[in-house]
């Protein structure tokens, strides 16, 4: 019988409400009964959540990864950091709650690199936490390319019914028409067709892509960046045997009865891709980090400082993104391989 998959849980910014999701989570039984979940946190912040969101519970210090405790009523962390939690106030990111999250994140890493864990699961975190905190990367899934020296990664949104790559991510709307171009478009398409058939075993996935202008550019009157990048993109990938077709005009193609053809659709910027993923409610669909030789997803919500503390949040969307990993821990054998070939 295979063993359930360890998964490390990042704490995310310990000013949102990363510790509150990250305990409601893993006490779920739907967790508990598929993976054996590792907290990478802070033992202060985190004495604190558990008393507070998971009464009855007990914290256990781990130092490796065979001091797992599986125990029911029992959760096991890992202390990554000595930091001051006490200089954490809920709602108010500083440099020190942004310097736990790295530090956190850093160490799940390094963990599922060393393939102590089968995967890691992150709570959300600042970018403006991570900023102040002295690193320079927009957002976790730039910041786990570079600590996994990965080149050509991606940020994928899953849902029941819909798949969405972004081929650019944390950019300003003015600067995405200089990041479209048929060899960033290509990558995102290539990576797109791997991640089906690799991770969520399709044999012959089918991808669409979307035009970056309305009305797909209209025949180069609204933008030729559909002519000049998308459309050549589509065709080395056709020529590579890869079943890509556009590109659409984004405002048909996300209709449900059009949008259902498709395993997955190539967006040419974030809010194109994540309103019509996100339209179902925050929680709904999960962040992939595909490219990177590790299994890594978290929920599609933010740190939400307005309800930081209050014990408000609902745990649902970070659960769904604890069951994708443990899900796909199944098919990560040699992702550096897959990801290369």
């Amino acid at each position: 019988m295979r063993r359930k998959p360890i998964l490390g849980i990042t704490m995310g910014d310990p000013a949102g409400i990363g510790p509150e999701v990250v305990v409601k989570s893993i006490i779920s039984p739907e967790v508990r009964k598929n993976c054996i979940p590792l907290v990478f946190g802070s033992i202060g912040i985190f004495n604190k959540a558990v008393k507070r969101y998971a009464k009855g519970y007990k914290l256990h210090r781990v130092y490796s990864v065979e001091e797992l405790n599986t125990v029911e009523k029992v959760i096991s962390i890992l202390h990554c950091t000595d930091l001051d939690y006490k200089k954490v106030k809920p709602g108010k990111v500083n440099k020190t709650s942004g310097s736990m999250a790295a530090t956190c994140l850093v160490y799940a890493v390094q963990f599922a690199l060393a393939q102590e864990i089968d995967g890691i699961v992150t709570a959300p975190l600042s970018k403006k936490g991570l900023k102040l905190a002295g690193y320079d990367f927009p957002g976790q899934t730039e910041m786990i390319g570079f600590l996994t020296a990965s080149t050509k990664f991606g940020m994928m949104f899953v849902r029941d019914d819909l798949k969405i790559i972004l081929v650019t991510t944390h950019l300003p709307l003015s600067m995405v028409s200089k990041k479209i171009n048929s060899k960033t478009v290509f990558e995102k398409i290539e990576l797109a067709d791997k991640v089906l058939r690799f991770l969520f075993k399709i044999r012959k996935p089918r991808i669409g892509v979307c035009a970056l202008n309305p009305h797909s550019g209209e025949g180069g009157l609204f933008g030729k960046e559909e002519k000049k990048a998308i459309l050549p993109a589509i065709r080395k990938a056709q020529r590579k045997r890869i079943n890509a077709v556009g590109p659409f005009a984004a405002d048909s193609l996300f209709n449900p009865e059009r949008s259902s053809g498709f395993d997955c659709i190539v967006a040419m910027y974030h809010d194109q891709g994540l309103i019509p993923m996100k339209i179902k409610g925050l929680g709904s669909s999960v962040n992939l980090t595909a490219g990177v030789p590790i299994i890594r997803t978290s929920p599609d919500f933010g740190t939400a400082l307005d309800i930081a503390g209050k014990g408000k949040a609902d745990p649902e969307g970070m659960i769904k993104a604890i069951m994708l990993a443990a899900r796909l821990t199944k098919s990560s054998k040699n992702l550096e391989k897959v990801w290369s070939d």
